[in-house]
């Protein structure tokens, strides 16, 4: 098979699309014969050399769609020829093997390509709100960078349960998307102070539910805009830079401050099984969608990665073999 392959951690010129062992699924595992693998920020952290994985030499992705080819005999509930998307280590290649905890056939209704850019957003975005962040009907929610693709699912997910939406991004054209997938106000950054912003949109009160992958100075400003017992979930650090949180900003108003990561999470930590059952309605609905930005061949991973790093991504990347 072919792979998203690197041999060293670097730039760009790390990225290979070259011959690479057909992987060999173990008792636990579920063979799929690739259509679509999601492109995410974690794999140009993979790159560099500053996220967790395999040892090198070692394929690239963390999420994949495509055909059931092979199961594992302690595998369950899926079988050869289903149409699945997973989520799990090496899925930019031809073939991926993947935990079949991790692996959850879709409604037809879904596109092939589609679902390959799903698996991680989708889930981020619903342990962000509901399994850590305890959204409540009628609770104000800032989603930072509401055009990424973490952004854009929880905007409709956050609408579909019934809180109220406030999104940031740094453009025109990015907060119009916002708007068309439900946010009730959008402050472009760039031309605000998204701090007296949120406090003018909230009366001062602050919002229930912060959701920030910036980092820096934006996380240090954000944690001022969470209401009193309200929680900010940090599951990201975009920007590279370190901040630094007061003791002051955070138990003098009760304010809680979560630490997220869906690829870091122990495993049974996170009822993704679960979440998918609540999901998939959402999509077949009309609630919930993915906003695609790009559609690459995976040969072509490096202009993927460079977009990705430019921060222009409306929705999510996916590649295909």
């Amino acid at each position: 098979m072919k792979a998203v392959r690197i041999h060293e951690f670097g730039g760009l010129e790390v990225l290979n699309w070259e011959d690479a062992p057909d992987p060999e699924p173990r008792p636990h595992q579920v063979l799929i014969k690739v259509d679509a693998a999601g492109v995410n920020y974690a794999d140009l952290m993979r790159r560099g050399g500053n996220y967790p994985g395999p040892d090198l030499p070692a394929s690239l992705g963390l999420e994949a769609a495509g055909t059931v080819v092979e199961v594992g005999a302690e595998v369950s509930g899926v079988s050869v020829g289903q149409r699945v998307m997973a989520m799990g280590p090496g899925g930019q290649a031809e073939l991926v093997a993947v935990n079949g905890n991790f692996v959850f056939p879709y409604p037809e209704t879904v596109d092939p390509v589609q679902a390959g850019g799903m698996p991680i957003v989708f889930l981020t975005a619903y342990h962000l709100l509901k399994t850590r962040g305890q959204l409540e009907p009628g609770h104000t929610v800032l989603v930072q960078a509401g055009a990424s693709g973490v952004g854009t699912v929880a905007i409709q997910f956050a609408k579909a349960w019934g809180a109220r939406v406030i999104a940031t991004a740094s453009t025109e054209e990015k907060l119009a998307l916002c708007r068309s997938l439900g946010a009730d106000a959008t402050i472009n950054y760039t031309e605000q102070d998204f701090e007296e912003a949120v406090n003018q949109q909230t009366g001062g009160a602050g919002v229930e539910l912060i959701l920030e992958c910036v980092g820096g100075p934006v996380l240090e400003k954000s944690l001022r805009c969470v209401a009193s017992y309200g929680r900010m979930i940090t599951y990201g650090n975009a920007s590279g830079t370190p901040a630094s949180l007061p003791a002051g900003d955070i138990f003098a108003a009760n304010r809680t401050v979560i630490g997220f990561s869906i690829g870091r999470s122990p495993q049974g930590r996170l009822d993704h099984q679960a979440a998918m059952s609540e999901i998939f309605p959402l999509l077949a609905d009309g609630k919930a969608r993915l906003v695609v930005d790009q559609v690459l061949p995976m040969s072509e991973v490096s202009s993927a990665h460079q977009h990705l790093a430019g921060r222009g991504t409306r929705g999510k990347v996916i590649l295909t073999p």
